[in-house]
């Protein structure tokens, strides 16, 4: 049976950055706190269902908040009581910090490109993006995967639930 210290894994590494576990949840728990007001505004103002037993087209999208809403506020919480506490904190180590922020970009163009593009198109592109900029560099599955997602998008949506995508 290997010993191991009770620091293993928690090594720098040369060129990581390493940050407060606590102090990230609060910062990007924060971010996503506003965030999750102004989609939960967006989402009130959509119109209301005509049925009183549907969800409509704006409860969906405010039950989604309301969920993340607390799970947001729940993180915020255990990160302000990780700064509070006395020992030692928790850290998080970034390897590869510009391709950390490159894939959050990627994401965001995602989003803002989604209508633009078409879904199919989109997916397949960008689940592209995120494995090379993940590290990916086999050919087979930086090619394979996005088509699977594809196509598995397809057969369920398209095929089996009817649902039409741009």
């Amino acid at each position: 049976m290997n010993k191991e210290p009770v620091s293993a894994g928690k090594e720098r590494f040369a060129g990581s950055v390493s940050i407060s576990l606590p102090a990230l949840e609060v910062v990007f728990g924060s971010v996503l706190l506003a965030i999750l007001i102004w989609y939960g505004l967006q989402a009130r103002s959509l119109p209301k269902p005509f049925n009183a037993t549907d969800i409509g087209a704006g409860g969906f999208p405010l039950l989604i908040a309301a969920g993340t809403l607390i799970a947001t506020i729940l993180m915020i919480a255990f990160g302000v009581a990780g700064l509070l506490r006395k020992s030692e904190r928790e850290t998080s180590q970034w390897r590869r910090p510009l391709y950390v922020f490159l894939t959050s970009v990627i994401f965001i163009a995602q989003a803002a490109w989604f209508e633009a593009m078409g879904v199919y198109l989109c997916v397949g592109i960008f689940s592209m993006a995120v494995m090379l900029a993940a590290g990916e560099r086999r050919p087979l599955h930086v090619i394979g995967v996005p088509l699977a997602l594809v196509v598995f998008i397809y057969v369920v949506f398209d095929t089996a639930l009817n649902v039409v995508f741009p």
